[in-house]
């Protein structure tokens, strides 16, 4: 069993999220005749409209046509096998998409060096088929080749490599070494910076995906930590607050202060202080500067206005301050103008949405409860109210398989949690009822023989949720 701890991880940066069809992104245009030319066209089609099975099927057909290439033309053959094996990946057939690629790899090998720039993109959809089965120490070595190969070709801090790196950090989170994954990350900022200017605004979407990434990091480790991870907590939640105030002096030099690009990183800028905790006060203050903005911006829109506003109820609820009623009330009747924005209300106010804190996948057991089968899911079911503002009311345990200790730890994340609530007619209202399923995992300090690409994790923190933050001294935020 892998650590779960650091799987959790993973789905709380979503920017490091690996999908089925990543791999797509690496399909080749191998050049063929008029009438393959034609259902390589069609192939990419079905591809690009996730239509997998006609897309592979199609695939197969071309694969089949070009046998004749296998002695007379291997490059062009390896990719049209590379792509078909590509294909069985994004429709989930790892292995036998992954022995499909190599098999198409050794063509494309016949006739060239082991570095040249043909290969990366059938290294690269190796490696990504090895990350979604598990091999994670062949996956990190796939991942190195093709960085190297454009190290060779393009320099240390080439451009091409951006991809390369963020696998490289998904697959060193999937191994719990998340320490390398922050080092890989601020590699990349480095690399954006060298190809495109430290104050480009070509930089601004990895500023904001940077930011997202550190600000979620942070939040996985506790305030109540031992002191290095405290110190480290601290640094994760720096980085991410410079990052969204790099995006946003970007911005103002590039655009003005009343910008409505200013709002995308003030919103990641608030979002960071909410789970910092210690420094919410300054999260408001972004908050109330993209209200000034929306509000004195002509282009404004309606949604935009919303937002904010929606923005500003969640942080005064989580917060506990009462104006988070008079806000979303507010928020719906700006969205009630028509049928468009009414149905953006909905989306946003028709149901409860958590806020804080996030919603992990799983909570985490020292052992395997008594009387439990190894490898049997680990659950307790829940039921509980959601009052009209946002806190969690009744909880009673419906069914569970973990031992009390697992139970008292769930209770306590709800009674602390917080929620944005429905509004119904025009008012806040109570949603009754509400029942969750909250799964557990064993958390091994070490990993199983059975686990041999497992690598040293670093020690995991228990989160323990703060809501009342003590009171820390700080000049002014810009």
């Amino acid at each position: 069993m892998k650590t779960n701890f650091f799987l959790t991880l993973l789905l709380l940066v979503p920017c490091l999220a690996i999908a089925d069809q990543d791999a797509l992104t690496y399909l080749y245009e191998p050049v063929l005749n008029d009438r393959q030319h034609a259902m390589a066209r069609r192939i990419e089609l079905h591809a690009r409209n996730t239509e997998l099975d006609a897309a592979i099927s199609l695939s197969q057909d071309l694969l089949d046509s070009a046998e004749a290439l296998r002695d007379t033309d291997p490059t062009t053959y390896g990719q049209v096998m590379i792509n078909h094996g590509i294909l069985r990946v994004a429709g989930g057939e790892y292995e036998l998409g992954l022995s499909i690629i190599e098999r198409g790899m050794e063509f494309l090998e016949a006739r060239t060096n082991p570095f040249d720039e043909i290969l990366t993109n059938s290294i690269m959809a190796k490696g990504i088929c090895q990350l979604l089965l598990g091999s994670l120490t062949d996956a990190k070595d796939t991942f190195r080749r093709a960085q190297h190969i454009t190290h060779r070709h393009k320099g240390v801090y080439n451009k091409e490599q951006l991809p390369m790196i963020s696998y490289l950090a998904a697959t060193n989170l999937r191994q719990g070494n998340s320490l390398a994954a922050d080092q890989q990350q601020r590699f990349s900022l480095k690399v954006a910076e060298q190809s495109y200017g430290p104050n480009s605004i070509e930089i601004l979407p990895m500023l904001s995906s940077l930011g997202s990434y550190f600000a979620s990091r942070g939040d996985t480790i506790s305030l109540a930590a031992a002191t290095e991870f405290r110190l480290l907590r601290s640094i994760l939640f720096r980085d991410a607050i410079n990052l969204y105030h790099r995006a946003i002096e970007i911005i103002e030099l590039n655009y003005g202060v009343n910008d409505l690009r200013l709002l995308a990183p003030l919103r990641g800028l608030a979002s960071a202080r909410m789970f910092e905790i210690t420094q919410r006060r300054y999260a408001e203050t972004a908050l109330l500067r993209s209200q000034e903005i929306v509000d004195s911006n002509p282009n404004s829109e309606r949604t935009d206005r919303a937002q904010v506003l929606v923005d500003l109820g969640d942080f005064y609820t989580i917060t506990s301050d009462k104006r988070g009623k008079e806000t979303y009330l507010s928020a719906w009747a700006i969205l009630q103008e028509t049928p468009g924005t009414q149905q953006l209300a909905s989306s946003l106010f028709d149901s409860p949405l958590r806020l804080y804190p996030r919603e992990s996948p799983f909570l985490f057991l020292d052992r395997t409860p008594d009387g439990v089968t190894p490898g049997v899911e680990l659950f307790a079911d829940l039921q509980y109210d959601i009052s009209p503002d946002g806190r969690v009311q009744g909880i009673e345990i419906i069914d569970k398989n973990v031992p009390n200790k697992g139970v008292r730890l769930l209770r306590q994340i709800f009674r602390a949690s917080r929620y944005r609530p429905r509004i119904q007619d025009g008012e806040l209202v109570s949603t009754d009822a509400v029942q969750s399923r909250q799964l557990f995992a064993v958390l091994y300090k070490k990993p199983l023989p059975d686990d041999p690409q497992e690598a040293p994790a670093d020690p995991p923190i228990e989160p323990l949720l703060l809501l009342e933050e003590p009171p820390v001294e700080a000049a002014p935020e810009a």
